[in-house]
């Protein structure tokens, strides 16, 4: 019992800014890249994992959080670029490029283990659809919009929050009707060139796209920052699903 509330008030005192999308966000992003994997990855994948669904494996980056061993992991999930520079890898905090690439490798090494390449395909499906939404990439000021206070509804928040959650669970949609909802409108040439996007390309568009998050004027955000950013969002859940897809197309030839 006293290692369950130790467990528990280290879960609750996490830091919020290590969390990217909310477990909706990133099982939509899985299932998006389900959708687009080839026959030799999907074989390949459940020959790995005893299955094939992203989606089931997305969450599990965020949820071994509350395990003190995975401590050293809590920086693996952002990355910073400040408004007037690119990105230098160890300039500033935030180690999910160099991450991306380490899990990459261990995927591809032959004479890394199962449980290794397991915890790395896992970390890989989360680090990438992290990076996917705009304020994990940080500007190094305001913890990536946590130090951000607002009102969302009248509900008091910050706008890491806003954005990892907020905007997706204002649509009452399950993971799998915004999944099937975001592929009516594919786009199979457009699909093909995200899937060849590099990770140095994506994190520049989330830099980018950041400022639109912070377009917004007093603390309370309403129907009008909704709609506003409605279509960024599933944008950016999109194109995470699809460069998975992509990046595991490419590891399970």
């Amino acid at each position: 019992m006293k290692i369950f509330i130790k467990i528990l008030i280290i879960y609750l005192t996490i830091p919020h800014f290590l969390f990217g999308w909310g477990k909706t966000g990133h099982r939509i992003v899985g299932k998006v890249s389900e959708t687009y994997l080839t026959k030799n990855a999907k074989t390949k994948i459940k020959k790995l994992m005893g299955h094939h669904d992203i989606s089931r494996m997305t969450n599990w980056a965020d949820e071994i959080k509350s395990d003190p061993a995975w401590k050293k992991a809590n920086n693996w999930h952002w990355c910073t670029i400040p408004d007037d520079e690119k990105y230098i890898s160890e300039k500033h905090p935030g180690r999910a490029v160099e991450k991306i690439q380490d899990f990459i490798y261990t995927l591809k090494n032959k004479t890394a283990s199962k449980e290794e390449k397991q915890i790395a395909l896992k970390f890989l499906v989360h680090i990438i659809g992290d990076l996917h939404q705009p304020l994990h990439v940080g500007n190094g000021n305001d913890r990536g919009g946590n130090d951000v206070k607002v009102q969302w509804f009248n509900e008091s928040t910050n706008l890491h929050s806003v954005w990892d959650t907020k905007l997706i669970e204002f649509q009452k949609l399950s993971y799998t009707e915004y999944t099937n909802y975001l592929l009516l409108s594919e786009d199979r040439s457009l699909i093909r060139t995200w899937q060849g996007t590099s990770v140095l390309e994506y994190i520049h568009e989330s830099k980018d796209l950041r400022k639109r998050c912070y377009d917004f004027s007093g603390e309370e955000l309403k129907w009008e920052y909704f709609y506003k950013n409605k279509e960024i969002l599933e944008k950016r859940l999109f194109q995470g699903g699809v460069r998975i897809s992509g990046e595991l197309n490419r590891i399970f030839k």
